[in-house]
């Protein structure tokens, strides 16, 4: 079972956002495009962000029932998201975003993660 919708863009934002904006300034930074997420208002859309350490993610989910903002936070270590510097914000499928918060880690476009049998 998956606590993320099957439906909707997922974007993540490359550029940290402070760790401990809640859900209603988030939604705002979302709402005035200063994440550079060009969103409508009215599609049904995910933000993934990180601090500045990426220690925590956040994940603000939008559709038409509300908002939601789950947070994840790591005890050690940090996550590793390996991406091209043009993409900011880069889009992502759901299995991506999944294998991020699971691993800790996302694949880069380019060149996708190997993994060794």
């Amino acid at each position: 079972m998956s606590i993320l919708s099957g439906t909707g863009k997922i974007y993540m934002v490359r550029e940290p956002v402070c760790g401990r904006f809640g859900m209603h300034r988030l939604l705002a930074m979302i709402s005035s495009n200063s994440l550079g997420v060009k969103w409508n208002g009215l599609d049904e859309i995910t933000v993934v962000t990180f601090n500045k350490r990426k220690t925590i993610c956040k994940l603000l989910h939008i559709d038409s029932c509300g908002v939601d903002c789950t947070t994840r936070i790591l005890n050690t270590g940090r996550f590793q998201v390996m991406l091209d510097e043009e993409q900011i914000p880069i889009h992502l499928t759901r299995d991506e975003l999944e294998t991020l918060l699971m691993e800790g880690t996302a694949p880069d476009k380019a060149f996708p993660l190997k993994i060794a049998c």
